[in-house]
């Protein structure tokens, strides 16, 4: 029952557009549901928490669900993966920042010396991402 539970709240996060943006749920309601489930809304959003890798706070009116922000290093451990893998994980990496982001990213390198971007090139080299 709880499982079932935690995958209809996360449906419902995903509908509203999760985990690229942050979602909330009104608090009132969400505790009224999981007692009408004979469940408890704070073990759900633990379970969905750990289950899903998206962190909540709950606050008075709502509950603000967004997606859990990994290190650099979760994000671009590229060490184990072959060249197609390795550009995969990149552009999933990319996809999940602002536009504006990749946009001011874009400009930095566009902007860089050529020595600056040799020096780039190899501590990429170095964290075996390149």
């Amino acid at each position: 029952m709880m499982e079932k539970f935690v995958e209809t709240l996360y449906k419902n996060l995903t509908l509203n557009g999760f985990p690229n943006k942050r979602v909330s749920l009104p608090t009132e309601k969400m505790y009224e549901v999981a007692d009408n489930k004979n469940l408890s809304l704070n073990k759900a959003l633990e379970t969905l928490s750990e289950t899903y890798d998206l962190v909540y706070e709950i606050g008075d009116d709502k509950i603000l669900f967004e997606a859990e922000v990994k290190s650099a290093e979760d994000n671009l451990n590229f060490s184990n993966l072959d060249q197609n893998e390795m550009f995969k994980k990149a552009q999933e990496f990319l996809s999940k920042m602002d536009p504006a982001e990749v946009q001011k990213m874009q400009e930095q390198v566009m902007n860089m010396s050529e020595s600056e971007k040799e020096e780039l090139l190899r501590k990429g080299k170095d964290l075996g991402i390149m």
